[in-house]
C-alpha cells in the first residue's frame, strides 16, 4: 500500500489552509505533517479520511483513486484507520466494543496482544465516559489498528498518554505499520514524544 496526493487544495473562509500540496507516503512509512496551530493539519487528515471533500487534487491509495475531479469514495469504504484528536469513541457501547467495532476477522487473534500492549486489560467493560482521557486515546488506537487499515491517520495519539503508555502505543503502531505494509500519517505538536518513530518524511504545511 502507498498514498499519494497531488495538487491538493482546501480553502476554508475564502483562505487556503493548503494549495497544490504534493506528496508521496510509501508503504511501511510514518509520515509527519507539522506546521504552525491551525494551520489545517487535522483538516488534511479529513480530507485524506473523506470526512471532507477537497476543491481541487488527487488522492490515491496503492493505485486507486479516492479522490480526484470525477471520483469521491466515501469515508466507509476507504479502510482508513484514524485516530482523532478528539477519539470519537461511540458513547453507548463499551471500551471492548469500541474496539472490536471495525475489527478485521482475521486480526481477531491480536486483540488480547494490542490491549495488553496498550494497558487496556482492566477497562475493557467500562464505557468511555468512565475512562480516562489517556485511556479513551488507547482504545482508539486499538480500533484504528484493529481493522486491518489500508492506511493509518493519526491526530495527536500521544496527547493524554504517559511516558510508559505513550512508548507503548509507538512501538504497537510501528509494529502495525510495518506489518500490514502500510502507510502512516502523524500529526503531533509534540516531536520530543516520538522517540520510538523513526519519522520518514516531514510534511510541511505553511
Amino acid at each position: 500500500m502507498s498514498l499519494e496526493v497531488k495538487n491538493l487544495t482546501f480553502s476554508f473562509k475564502k483562505s487556503y489552509l493548503f494549495k497544490k500540496l504534493n506528496f508521496q507516503a510509501e508503504k511501511n512509512s510514518i509520515n509527519l505533517v507539522a506546521g504552525a496551530s491551525g494551520i489545517g493539519k487535522s483538516t488534511l487528515l479529513n480530507v485524506i479520511s473523506g470526512l471532507v471533500k477537497p476543491e481541487t487534487g488527487l488522492i490515491k491509495s496503492d493505485g486507486h483513486v479516492l479522490n480526484d475531479n470525477k471520483i469521491f469514495i466515501q469515508p466507509e469504504n476507504r479502510n482508513i484507520g484514524y485516530v482523532f484528536q478528539d477519539f470519537a469513541l461511540f458513547p453507548h457501547i463499551n471500551a471492548e466494543k469500541n474496539i472490536r467495532y471495525a475489527l478485521s476477522k482475521d486480526l481477531d487473534n491480536s486483540f488480547n496482544k494490542t490491549v495488553t500492549t496498550l494497558n487496556l486489560q482492566d477497562h475493557l467493560a467500562k464505557m468511555p465516559h468512565e475512562l480516562s482521557g489517556g485511556q479513551q486515546q488507547r482504545v482508539a488506537i486499538a480500533r484504528s489498528v484493529l481493522m486491518k487499515p489500508s492506511i493509518l491517520l493519526l491526530d495527536e495519539p500521544f496527547s493524554n498518554l504517559d511516558n510508559e503508555n505513550t512508548a507503548r502505543a509507538q512501538t504497537l503502531i510501528t509494529n502495525v505499520v510495518s506489518e500490514l505494509n502500510i502507510p502512516c500519517i502523524l500529526v503531533t505538536h509534540d516531536l520530543d514524544r516520538l522517540k520510538s518513530i523513526d519519522v520518514a518524511q516531514k510534511i510541511t504545511l505553511n
